[in-house]
């Protein structure tokens, strides 16, 4: 008669390497970058806001001490109009003009 598991033989055969993990167990290192603007090294990490080759120093958004700058429709009407007719002959020209 066959003999089923015996206690000493394990369900599942051990790792060859006391230390090995299984690859989905490890976590990989976030990828170290240089800043192109310091020269700092730094980890990319998700959800980092700002460019991807700047340290989050250096990413962070410039505080504007100067006014938003404004278009010529908010300050003259006039030239408003102006612009808007202009824009409408150079689609005019671009849309019925004549192939050579």
């Amino acid at each position: 008669m066959a003999a089923s598991h015996s206690a000493d033989t394990p369900s599942h055969p051990a790792p060859l390497d006391p230390f090995h993990v299984p690859i989905y167990h490890k976590s990989m290192p976030f990828p170290v970058r240089t800043c192109v603007v310091c020269h700092e090294q730094f980890e990319l990490r998700p959800g980092k806001p700002g460019f991807a080759n700047r340290c989050p120093a250096c990413s962070e958004p410039e505080e504007a001490d100067h006014a938003a700058p404004q278009d010529a429709a908010t300050v003259d009407p006039k030239a408003a109009g102006e612009l808007n007719a202009a824009r409408r002959q150079a689609m005019r020209n671009l849309l019925y003009r004549k192939d050579s």
